[in-house]
């Protein structure tokens, strides 16, 4: 009788801090057995991560005593499903492509009250758009391979007069790793600290 080879729907990406150990992981989709996502949508790419992740795998087994961070757009922020989602082992991790207004910020300021923490994905400029939210998130992930030296020296000072943790994030060298370092970045995730590594469920 042949064994059913695993299925991979997951990977994981270890986000270290300014000491290297771990301090959390984002949780991405994965399509069949490749280690890359074909997409077909995000809330669709969210809800395959949360039912590998939750209903498969097990969250202790996929992050351990970590803290899963997990993509949402605007669907699944805005649905009940994420009130599914446990606050003590999550991060909310906002998409770029989530338009910030009204109801969404109200929906951020709700589930932060609920006991959630909340991180906006793929900042690489500043926007007063964002201040509404950067008022109480906790973490704020910074492109650092959309910004030279500069841009990124002026986007940190820009960010620090906000309470949230800073991250950077796509780090793939070691001079990105000792300029972020200067800076006072707090975490840290991209090749340099560890590709993504596959979950079989």
């Amino acid at each position: 009788m042949r064994t059913r080879s695993p299925e991979f729907l997951l990977a994981r990406q270890p986000i270290m801090d300014r000491q290297r150990p771990v301090v959390a992981y984002e949780l991405l989709y994965r399509s069949g057995d490749r280690n890359a996502a074909f997409f077909i949508d995000d809330a669709l790419a969210t809800t395959s991560v949360v039912h590998a992740a939750f209903r498969r795998i097990g969250i202790s087994a996929a992050i351990g005593g970590a803290r899963a961070l997990i993509n949402v757009n605007a669907e699944f922020l805005l649905s009940r499903r994420v009130e599914e989602l446990p606050q003590n082992q999550v991060m909310l991790e906002i998409l770029e492509t989530v338009e910030i207004d009204e109801q969404i910020v109200k929906r951020c300021r709700a589930l932060k009250e609920k006991g959630y923490q909340l991180a906006l994905d793929d900042v690489c400029h500043y926007s007063e758009t964002f201040e509404p939210l950067l008022e109480f998130v906790d973490v704020v992930k910074i492109d650092v391979q959309q910004l030279d030296a500069a841009s990124l020296a002026i986007l940190v000072q820009k960010l620090r007069a906000w309470p949230a943790r800073l991250l950077a994030e796509k780090v793939e060298t070691i001079g990105r790793v000792q300029q972020c370092l200067e800076l006072g970045i707090d975490w840290f995730q991209g090749f340099f600290y560890g590709q993504p590594v596959m979950l079989a469920a």
